[in-house]
């Protein structure tokens, strides 16, 4: 193992190019943006933009194989996400992204990926990008100045092995996420009917007669003079269709004695007010999975009348197409982007079946819920065990 620089592993590097909206296409070459290069190393082509053949720069619509892709401007949590291509195809790509292509006789592709995955997860990239408002920007020529200790080619093939298996343990773990989410919305519709149509005739009542809503605190808001305190809060990031994501949990700074007003309680559906169009409303049941936990204006607290409602069936009812489709109704939209305000949200028609049978709903998705827990501990140990194995030998400081 010998010190060098990143720059040493990179043979070759180009800048993408800019391609505006209005130059899109149904039908042409794919244009890949920062939304298609996923967190952990993959290329995302779910949604992709296409433009017109003769928008792309001679020599620069295709991709091969070993090919990483490194996004140089994004947010400043996500300016540094890195993506291999993993077979040969044509594309042109943004000028938020750079492809770098590594010189093979030194190192192998997949090798500076996961060196670049560590980096970011480090923060390298977000401590030394250029910061504006909303953005943040690494320079490639940063990069290729950040010092390593390079391993011969076997050894690097070793740790790539050892961290791919480890990559394929979490998608298992994703997997069995996904699954469990199918089943809860197969089983709301077995138990209280086809969220279309309401076929059971069960009584219908206005969330607000049911449950107390509130919104959160405003981030950036001026508060001098008084005492305050830093707390941790739910971002619209947190909140998501189904589950919360808890993978980063930020601080915000309210009034003392606000502490209790935004303070979130065990049984609380949070839910987002707005978004992209297939994300509207999205939400979950907040189980306390902090000793204290605020919320921000954009997410809103639905605490419902535990007599009338259980917190885990009205999740499910504003997960289902009748929830969806009240919020799409009543929504407010902007160019691909929706949102819902505190009034719209409270005359949203709630159907009301039994409460034992929301219970029985409620006890029914908890146990799925503790299998994939119980399932993802175990898929996390081994997962976690495997990456410190193999990120102490990347070595990257």
């Amino acid at each position: 193992m010998h010190q060098c620089t990143l720059g040493d592993l990179i043979e070759d590097d180009v800048a993408g190019f800019a391609c505006g909206k209005s130059n899109l296409v149904e039908q042409g070459v794919v244009h890949l943006r920062p939304f298609n290069i996923g967190l952990s190393g993959e290329i995302d082509l779910t949604s992709t933009y296409q433009i017109p053949a003769d928008a792309v720069p001679k020599g620069r619509g295709e991709l091969h194989a070993g090919d990483i892709l490194f996004n140089n401007t994004n947010s400043a949590e996500l300016v540094g996400k890195a993506a291999i291509v993993e077979s040969d195809f044509c594309a042109g790509f943004s000028n938020h992204l750079t492809r770098i292509r590594v010189n093979k006789q030194v190192a192998l592709p997949k090798y500076l990926l996961y060196v670049l995955l560590d980096l970011r997860e480090k923060g390298t990239f977000t401590a030394a990008a250029t910061q504006w408002v909303s953005q943040a920007a690494y320079r490639v020529s940063d990069l290729k100045q950040l010092p390593i200790r390079l391993p011969p080619l076997a050894e690097q093939q070793r740790i790539v092995e050892i961290l791919d298996r480890a990559a394929a343990i979490q998608r298992l773990r994703r997997a069995a996420e996904e699954k469990a989410r199918e089943i809860i919305p197969a089983l709301f519709v077995d138990m209280f009917g086809d969220p279309v149509n309401n076929p059971k005739g069960w009584p219908i009542r206005l969330l607000k007669e049911a449950a107390d809503i509130g919104s959160g605190v405003t981030k950036g808001r001026k508060i001098d003079g008084k005492a305050t305190i830093d707390v941790p809060y739910l971002r619209v990031a947190n909140v998501q269709d189904g589950f919360l994501d808890l993978t980063e949990i930020k601080t915000i700074t309210i009034m003392a004695t606000e502490r209790e007003k935004y303070a979130l309680e065990v049984g609380d559906v949070v839910m987002t007010e707005g978004g992209d169009l297939d994300k509207l409303g999205r939400g979950y049941v907040w189980n306390g999975e902090l000793p204290y936990c605020a919320h921000q204006n954009h997410v809103f607290r639905v605490r419902a009348d535990r007599t009338q409602i259980d917190p885990l069936f009205l999740a499910a009812f504003i997960q289902s197409f009748a929830g969806k489709s009240y919020f799409l109704r009543v929504a407010k939209r902007t160019t691909g982007i929706a949102s819902i305000n505190k009034t719209q949200l409270s005359d949203m028609p709630l159907w009301l079946p039994p409460v034992e049978l929301q219970r029985e709903f409620s006890r029914r998705v908890s146990a799925v819920n503790a299998v994939v827990t119980l399932h993802g501990n175990a898929t996390k140990l081994g997962q976690d065990a495997t990456n410190a194995l193999a990120l102490s030998m990347l070595a990257t400081g």
